[in-house]
């Protein structure tokens, strides 16, 4: 059953079409990977279903719910989200505010969830992360691979349906991008339903289920999984896979 359906989403800044007609369709439990090239509109496609960006115009359906992108109110937008959480590039932490009540915050303040209660499910997403003993430190005390595990901690606080990866692993080393990943790997096992736009070819390979590959606004190619990697169709997803894991 399909939890989120796009259908020809676009979206220009000012005379620069960035997507050009977007069709997308994500199932409960899958892991849509999202490659490209940069500039190819991976980003800004993740920001438009989650309306970090307005889109300019589309279909986009949430739990057989369809939505005019073109018109969709505040409310509409607001009770969207609630389902969604997304885990950003550059963490997004509150620097002025401890591990803990980074992830709280969400909870109590946009969703009115008692104190007690919001700690005690943020200490539970923070164990699942391998950050609760942190729980006091501020995001400066942190590394940026600690960092990115609290910010995958505040969005799984909510109990989101399907959660956003915006290049989770694009701002750190190895060894930090090897931790953000494993954590990762726990939410697919899980059976979380995730869209991933990421640069790191081997686990997207591992853990998808659907793969797409974005050029130039449109979707050149997508298929499943392994089949995705191991047989493309398109000479320019050919081309990208051949360089992005040499």
């Amino acid at each position: 059953m399909a939890i989120l359906e796009i259908k020809n989403l676009t979206k220009s800044f000012g005379d620069n079409e960035i997507l050009k007609g977007i069709d997308l369709q994500v199932n409960k439990g899958d892991v849509v990977s999202i490659l490209g090239p940069s500039g190819s509109g991976k980003t800004t496609l993740l920001r438009c279903i989650n309306f970090l960006e307005k889109p300019d115009s589309g279909i986009l359906s949430f739990d057989g719910i369809d939505h005019d992108l073109s018109q969709i109110t505040k409310n509409d937008i607001a009770a969207i989200r609630k389902k969604t959480g997304f885990v950003f590039q550059s963490y997004n932490l509150f620097a002025n505010k401890t591990v803990l009540e980074n992830v709280t915050l969400g909870l109590t303040s946009a969703r009115k969830v008692p104190k007690k209660e919001a700690i005690e499910k943020a200490m539970d997403v923070l164990k699942k992360v391998g950050m609760d003993e942190k729980a006091n430190q501020y995001p400066s005390q942190l590394s940026g691979g600690q960092q990115q595990r609290v910010g995958i901690a505040r969005a799984l606080a909510t109990d989101p349906e399907i959660i956003y990866f915006d290049e989770p692993t694009s701002a750190l080393d190895p060894q930090l991008t090897a931790e953000v990943l494993e954590v990762m790997r726990t939410l697919v096992d899980d059976g979380m339903t995730m869209i991933v736009v990421t640069h790191e070819m081997s686990f997207a390979k591992e853990v998808s289920s659907h793969a797409v590959f974005m050029a130039d606004g449109v979707i050149v190619e997508e298929g499943f999984g392994k089949e995705f990697f191991e047989n493309p169709k398109q000479a320019r997803t050919r081309e990208f896979l051949r360089l992005a894991t040499n």
